[in-house]
């Protein structure tokens, strides 16, 4: 039987931070692609942006999104790892 004392060791920041980093760079190139990649149906999923801060906040909101589904993935997976 296990130990109910024993806990499992917590991932470490710098892991989580490097999964965090990988699912904002991912974000970022998968909102450049959407964003530059021609095609007939890219304007359906998604409308052109008008300017460029408008750009940029759709490439920095899906680095976000990208990088906390990232990070949440990188915690559920190294703390399996260890147990």
């Amino acid at each position: 039987m296990s130990d109910p004392q024993h806990r499992a060791p917590r991932p470490s920041f710098q892991q989580l931070l490097w999964h965090g980093l990988m699912g904002i760079t991912l974000g970022v190139i998968c909102a450049g692609l959407l964003l530059h990649v021609p095609s007939a149906n890219a304007s359906d999923l998604i409308p052109a942006p008008a300017s460029s801060l408008k750009t940029l906040r759709f490439l920095l909101s899906f680095a976000f999104i990208f990088g906390i589904g990232a990070t949440l993935t990188g915690a559920v997976f190294l703390n399996h790892d260890k147990s």
